[in-house]
């Protein structure tokens, strides 16, 4: 029995400890949590401590004490911690998905210190550390920007409203670069570092295809020029202002644009991308547009001004005109510019107009002649027809000819001549008494069929072949050709004088379809001293002959009729008087009049 009372006694003692020991080491617990929850001293003057102050309503009561260790300090608070460099500023990380991701990655070993404090809202959070920035995005999961990809968005944060948050990760695309896209552009990793695509140029990069578009990858950042910024990319470069936006320049306009100045040309800034036309492309620029051909790969370029506003007026290159031939000309007093189907020339005070390629090339050659357009160019069954300052004429087969104010009908003569027909000569004397009152004379003392002209320096023959004597354009009643004299007396060849014959008669048949042409011989004395003149009047009318037109000899005539001379060749007008009468009836008689 008491052996028993003993154990039972030993029990309940055993019971009693244990229960104390279990009550003391709860007690403790609960002591060291309610130690633990007390809140810790902050620093009145650390950067911490002074940060802490400000926003203590927001962060709670401090953890722990601020610690330092390995040149960084830190404190946690119930709703956050606040790091520093042990000399310098103090900033926030709080307890939110920013907070998370940050202690997820390795925190201030990882990702450095914060270098701001927390931006953006609530519910769309970021925060800026020394190598990397965290953008939480709602409930999908925040998106890290870190190394070179990260310096560079801290670089152009506030250019032009920087590239705002990521739309994902940073990955590699199809060609191993690596990229992240931002909400207002993109960076991209290359070679020479990271360089930064934004704003209004990353725009107009994403329009013409991006990196797999012409332009490509970026080559560097964007730099500003004036009040304009330019970025040159692989394929071309991208230029922004506030007047046009940001608009790409491409190969192979690029190349043209940079020998024109580029920007700080004529040319100015692009306007608008490259676009397709009939037979090439064409870009346009502040001042002026670049056109580009099919069929060469030449490149040229209308300027800003009345010559393109006319050339846009008539459809630009596919209107009447197609595509620029050659850039604008400057000339005295005005300028021009070709394109395929004619010529735009402008005249100070006058205007631009339109003017068919070979009247342009005739007047090109000596502007002075004609004077300036006053028309523009314009085609029907004639010819083409030019009114000018100085003239009208009408081109037609090659043959410039001048439109008269009266106009040359059936009563009409045409003369051809040397000084024979000088004053009221007896052809013209005779071509009125054969019917025709109306005399249209083009005489050129000391000239000839070869025997060069004062004005043009050049035969008869070669003046109207080369459009430097013009013929009238009409239907005339005749065509009279008086030369030879001078050709005699310079000793051309025969057969040299016959072959300018047969080329002037092929001229005016062309010229003049339904008129009869009359080949005059050289009016000469009977003497041996006139031999040479008998022998050119021989020459020129057998060759007339031959060609199928009529043919009147006046050889030794002067002698016939008794016709004064004024000297060894010249009649006098008495001399005329006497030999018009004459002429008229043989004029007649070959016209069957």
């Amino acid at each position: 029995m008491r052996s028993g009372g003993k154990g039972a006694r030993a029990l309940r003692v055993m019971r009693r400890v244990l229960g104390t020991t279990v009550i003391v080491a709860v007690l403790a617990g609960a002591g060291l949590l309610l130690a633990w929850q007390l809140p810790r001293p902050v620093s009145e003057t650390s950067a911490i401590g002074v940060l802490w102050h400000r926003h203590s309503d927001e962060l709670g009561a401090a953890w722990n004490h601020e610690t330092c260790e390995a040149g960084v300090c830190r404190q946690d608070f119930r709703a956050g911690t606040i790091y520093a460099a042990v000399r310098g500023f103090a900033h926030v990380v709080h307890d939110d998905a920013v907070g998370a991701t940050f202690d997820e990655l390795g925190g201030v070993a990882a990702l450095g210190l914060p270098i701001a404090a927390e931006s953006g809202s609530a519910d769309r959070p970021w925060q800026a550390f020394q190598r990397a920035g965290i953008f939480a995005d709602g409930d999908d999961a925040p998106v890290l920007v870190r190394g070179a990809l990260w310096q560079s968005w801290l670089r152009y944060a506030d250019e032009r409203g920087g590239l705002g948050f990521p739309r994902a990760s940073e990955h590699r695309d199809r060609r191993g670069t690596t990229v992240q896209d931002f909400v207002n552009g993109a960076i991209y990793l290359r070679d020479t570092g990271a360089i930064p695509v934004i704003s209004d140029i990353a725009d107009a990069h994403r329009r013409t295809g991006g990196t797999s578009g012409p332009l490509g990858y970026p080559k560097r950042t964007q730099d500003a020029v004036g009040d304009r910024l330019v970025q040159e990319f692989d394929g071309g470069e991208v230029w922004w202002s506030s007047g046009t936006g940001a608009v790409s320049v491409q190969s192979p306009f690029l190349v043209a644009y940079r020998d024109r100045g580029g920007a700080g040309g004529l040319l100015g800034l692009p306007t608008a991308e490259a676009s397709r036309v009939d037979g090439g492309s064409r870009q346009p620029f502040q001042g002026g547009v670049l056109y580009r051909s099919d069929s060469d790969g030449s490149i040229l370029a209308t300027a800003a001004g009345e010559i393109q506003n006319k050339y846009e007026e008539l459809g630009g290159p596919e209107g009447e005109l197609g595509m620029p031939a050659g850039d604008k000309v400057d000339v005295s007093g005005g300028r021009y510019q070709a394109f395929d189907h004619g010529v735009l020339v402008w005249h100070e005070g006058a205007g631009v107009f339109r003017m068919d390629a070979e009247n342009f090339a005739i007047w090109a050659a000596d502007p002075a002649r004609f004077g300036w357009p006053a028309k523009d160019s314009w085609t029907d069954g004639r010819g083409a027809h030019q009114d000018w300052e100085k003239a009208r004429t009408v081109l037609r087969d090659g043959r410039l000819l001048t439109v008269p104010s009266a106009a040359v009908g059936g009563s009409a003569a045409v003369l051809i001549c040397d000084s024979q027909c000088s004053g009221d000569s007896w052809i013209d004397q005779g071509a009125r008494g054969a019917g025709f009152p109306d005399i249209v004379k083009f005489g050129y003392p000391g000239s000839g069929y070869l025997a060069p002209t004062g004005p043009t320096g050049t035969g008869i023959v070669d003046s109207i072949a080369r459009n430097l004597v013009l013929l009238p354009e009409g239907d005339p009643g005749v065509v009279i050709v008086t030369l030879g004299g001078n050709d005699n007396a310079q000793h051309r060849p025969a057969g040299a004088v016959a072959a300018a014959e047969a080329q002037l008669v092929g001229m005016l048949r062309q010229t003049y379809p339904e008129a009869p042409i009359v080949v005059n011989g050289v009016m000469s004395r009977s003497d041996a001293a006139h031999a040479g003149r008998r022998a050119m009047d021989a020459t020129v009318t057998e060759e007339a002959r031959s060609l199928g037109v009529h043919a009147i000899s006046v050889a030794g005539w002067v002698s016939d009729y008794s016709a004064p001379q004024a000297d060894a060749v010249h009649l006098t007008p008495a001399g005329h008087a006497k030999i018009g009468p004459h002429y008229a009836d043989a004029l007649r008689a070959a016209l069957g009049r």
